[in-house]
């Protein structure tokens, strides 16, 4: 499926904020991406979430129908599974050290060394670039995404200083990091994660009081 719609958020939108979401995935093709408009009316979505790599990346081509929806008054949010972006795999070859680490050895598949100061340096850094972007074309209230990889939510960093952290916690730490870069874009907007309970609640790693935990949510 190239869409994931979401349902309901917890207590932070404003009422009479609520959304209901179509998420534009990145596998979603041109010629699907001409029915998205019509699919998300249909559907009842009043909102349209793009990848920060359809945003940044992607040009004039999704740009043309994020204008369009704006213009049926469909809200733009901005996110997804966004976290490679932050940091490029192409970095695995110049500091290993960056990447989660399992059974010894380092990984360059999903997610990251959370605990490694230099990696939350990086995130922030390009945090900072892709957001800057992304404040320009979301609806206000401006509402981001940041989740994991999908399929993968609790793959995370096993070394000496991350197993000290449950992948709940590791996943909090680049939230939160890049919940910081949207403090200070917008002191109003919203970073959504997912919480999947899978596990107790993270008590070591709090959440920043600009995100929202999203607990129901249909694949």
């Amino acid at each position: 499926m190239p869409y994931i719609i979401i349902m309901e958020l917890k207590s932070k939108i404003p009422a009479g904020q609520e959304r209901k979401r179509l998420f534009i995935s990145a596998k979603t093709g041109a010629r699907e991406r001409e029915k998205t408009i019509k699919l998300a009316m249909e559907n009842e979505c009043d909102t349209l979430v793009f990848s920060l790599n359809d945003i940044v990346f992607s040009g004039k081509k999704n740009l043309k129908y994020m204008k369009l929806a704006k213009k049926y008054e469909i809200n733009i949010e901005a996110g997804g599974c966004d976290l490679p972006l932050f940091l490029p795999g192409r970095l695995f070859m110049l500091n290993r050290d960056l990447f989660r680490m399992a059974q010894g050895k380092r990984k360059n598949d999903h997610h990251f060394c959370p605990t490694n100061p230099k990696t939350i340096s990086i995130i922030a850094e390009n945090a900072q670039i892709l957001l800057t972007r992304a404040v320009q074309v979301v609806t206000k209230p401006r509402i981001f995404h940041l989740l994991p990889d999908k399929g993968h939510e609790n793959t995370w960093c096993q070394c000496p200083a991350c197993r000290a952290f449950s992948p709940a916690e590791q996943y909090l730490m680049a939230v939160n990091t890049a919940a910081d870069i949207i403090a200070k874009l917008d002191p109003q907007a919203i970073l959504v994660y997912i919480d999947f309970d899978t596990e107790p609640e993270a008590e070591g790693v709090c959440p920043r009081k600009n995100t929202v935990a999203l607990n129901k949510f249909i694949f």
